[in-house]
């Protein structure tokens, strides 16, 4: 009976240190929460067919939608926590362990166009008041390039999006540093007319994926890329991205 209990408690701890702590955002296309109160999108999508893939007791009920700001405090903090949709680069390298791509991201900087900004140069943002969520990749790579923080103003929260184009629809920042696809989507979604606003400046162009804080064993990595890498395979992965 002893090595019954014994068997059966080493398995609950393998089972719990395969167990991961899922955060997310209101990031739309990618991840957001319908009217219903459910969480959708495509890398919604792409998580829900990895974890199905992997046979795993989890599911997207098990994601925790937060403000950008906190998801990626809290999965730099905890062991086996993860953030998505995470875009790469090589300031945030050393800080996560990473699966993916799961999807491609476009950051740059919008504006209306009734300012007729024009930036050709990195310095010209330190003629304005430049809009930026806490601890985001627009606000990354805007430190990364160069702007002076003091021009740099932060939005946290998880209407972030629609506060900033609130704020520069009256005047008080003169544009807004996010992935492109995900301004424009939520700004459409909250009765903006996208027409009135322009790209002035493309920040990068790269990728999104599951970042785990740098503590998950590499064996759960592992799990999860090859999960991933065998959606690709079959498919699923297209399939998905092909409906955004």
């Amino acid at each position: 009976m002893k090595n019954i209990i014994l068997i059966t408690l080493f398995c609950v701890s393998i089972f719990a240190n395969d167990s991961v702590k899922m955060y997310t955002e209101h990031y739309p296309p990618y991840n957001m929460k319908s009217k219903e109160g459910k969480l959708i999108g495509s890398s919604i999508e792409v998580l829900d067919a990895v974890l199905k893939q992997m046979n795993s007791s989890q599911s997207i009920k098990d994601v925790k939608l937060r403000s950008w700001a906190k998801s990626y405090a809290v999965a730099q903090k905890i062991n086996n926590a993860m953030v998505f949709s995470t875009t790469r680069t090589e300031s945030r390298e050393a800080l996560f362990k990473w699966v993916g791509p799961i999807a491609t991201a476009t950051v740059g900087v919008v504006a209306p166009k009734s300012k007729k900004i024009v930036i050709n140069k990195v310095s010209d943002f330190n003629k304005y008041k430049v809009g930026a969520v806490l601890k985001d990749i627009g606000e990354i790579l805007l430190l990364d390039a160069g702007v002076d923080k003091k021009y740099i103003q932060y939005v946290k929260g998880e209407d972030a999006i629609n506060i900033s184009f609130n704020k520069m629809k009256k005047n008080r920042i003169d544009m807004f540093a996010y992935n492109l696809n995900v301004a424009f989507a939520n700004a459409k979604m909250e009765g903006f007319d996208i027409d009135k606003y322009e790209i002035v400046y493309t920040l990068k162009v790269g990728y999104q994926y599951f970042a785990f804080n740098k503590n998950t064993d590499d064996k759960i990595i592992k799990k999860w890329q090859n999960a991933l890498d065998a959606i690709k395979k079959d498919g699923s992965y297209e399939k998905i991205h092909s409906k955004y």
